[in-house]
């Protein structure tokens, strides 16, 4: 009987004529980089000299004119219909990257592009590099992350805690001094933009609220590691305001009104054995999870969507990280591909980021403690100023005779 059927099935297929301007079976097209994927839904790419340089994401974000900027461990690439790949300058490092491991990348309010490294930061103002990573600014070089909130910019570094670079000036705050922030080593930080705060979850210290009363830095723990929440490692955005902290079996959402609220756990995804790797809030209101099956659209507080190896994920299912990008673009990341869904991309909504070219000079000063929180240990030296879907997405005919043909064959 199952030989019949398969036999029936195969003659099916065989029938079926060949989607328009496809130009392999199945709708397949064959992308720049050698992998075959559904034009319309996914695009992915594999480290090449014109693809993606590295599969190793440690950062992404909103470049100018649509232009998405990626963070690898081998370089700082770009993509706008094709990729570009900057790299290690061996014999000028303000005509190129000090390090092809970029670890973090931000714009600061000047337009000009903060890049992190193991072992300092440059600014790109749009002509050099200029690097960062004198001791009397940052405290240890190697930067974790890398996060404009307002006007400033905030420098997670290692185990020295947190600096934020103001107007030309540096701020150390050192850890578990007077007022101080009572962390060390920082694993992620985002804004809350409707409490104008910046959300910080750490290594082994708890998760923290910063903010600034009448100008004054103020660290609040808001989660002890003791506490029913204080084992969650990470922190992301949420655009609509607050912030989603989680780990590998539990996602909650934060807000300084209502405090921590659970959205999901991995038994919610199905079967009990998903771990959640990262996650990423869509503006379409949708939360994207990085599992080890493929990426999960939670919505409504429930599942409305998986995209795996089915979907067109590539043959890898296990996804590491997940971000969305200004157009509603999906960008993924897992042990054989980089790429992205475009399920849920409006292109109309690209964002902007306009460029500075500001000039750039580093001086360093003695601590100027007038500048400082009267109750914060800091230590200041000074700058000239820096310059997916409702549900799953549609199957063609050939894909649930293929599902099909699967399940019969032993």
């Amino acid at each position: 009987m199952r030989s019949e059927v398969l036999l029936t099935l195969i003659v099916v297929c065989c029938l079926l004529p060949v989607p328009s301007g496809a130009q392999n079976t199945a709708g397949l097209v064959q992308s720049s980089s050698g992998i075959q994927n559904d034009p319309g839904q996914f695009h992915l790419f594999i480290p090449s000299s014109d693809s993606i340089s590295s599969i190793q994401i440690n950062d992404l974000i909103n470049g100018p004119q649509g232009m998405v900027i990626v963070a690898t461990a081998g370089g700082l690439s770009t993509y706008n219909g094709s990729w570009t790949t900057r790299h290690r300058n061996f014999n000028n490092i303000s005509a190129g990257l000090m390090d092809d491991f970029v670890t973090s990348v931000e714009y600061d309010n000047n337009g000009n592009l903060w890049i992190g490294f193991k072992s300092g930061i440059q600014i790109y103002d749009g002509v050099s590099y200029i690097p960062i990573n004198d001791q009397q600014l940052l405290k240890d070089p190697r930067i974790i992350d890398l996060q404009r909130w307002d006007d400033d910019m905030w420098i997670a570094t290692g185990n020295a805690g947190i600096h934020r670079y103001r107007a030309g000036l540096w701020t150390w705050y050192q850890p578990f001094s007077s007022g101080g922030p009572g962390f060390y080593e920082v694993d992620s930080m985002t804004p809350d933009s409707t409490d104008d705060a910046l959300l910080v979850a750490t290594d082994h210290e708890g998760l923290w609220r910063i903010t600034q009363p009448n100008g004054i830095v103020r660290f609040d723990k808001i989660q002890d590691n003791n506490g029913p929440f204080g084992l969650l490692e990470h922190v992301r955005r949420d655009p609509f305001g607050g912030a989603y902290f989680f780990n590998s079996s539990l996602v909650t959402h934060y807000d300084a009104l209502s405090g921590f609220t659970t959205i999901l756990s991995g038994r919610d995804l199905e079967q009990p054995s998903i771990a959640i790797n990262d996650l990423d809030k869509g503006t379409n209101g949708k939360l994207y999870l990085a599992t080890n099956d493929g990426i999960f659209v939670w919505e409504a507080g429930g599942v409305s969507g998986h995209l795996g190896r089915f979907e067109g994920i590539g043959a890898s299912p296990a996804v590491k990280t997940v971000k969305t990008d200004a157009s509603g673009r999906v960008w993924f990341s897992t042990g054989a591909v980089m790429g992205f869904y475009t399920g849920d991309a409006n292109p109309s909504a690209l964002i902007a980021v306009e460029m500075a070219t500001p000039g750039v000079n580093v001086t360093a000063s003695a601590p100027n403690s007038t500048t400082s929180p009267p109750s914060t240990t800091a230590i200041v030296t000074t700058m000239s100023p820096v310059p997916v879907v409702t549900a799953a997405p549609s199957r063609t005919l050939i894909d649930q005779i293929v599902d099909l043909i699967s399940k019969l064959w032993p």
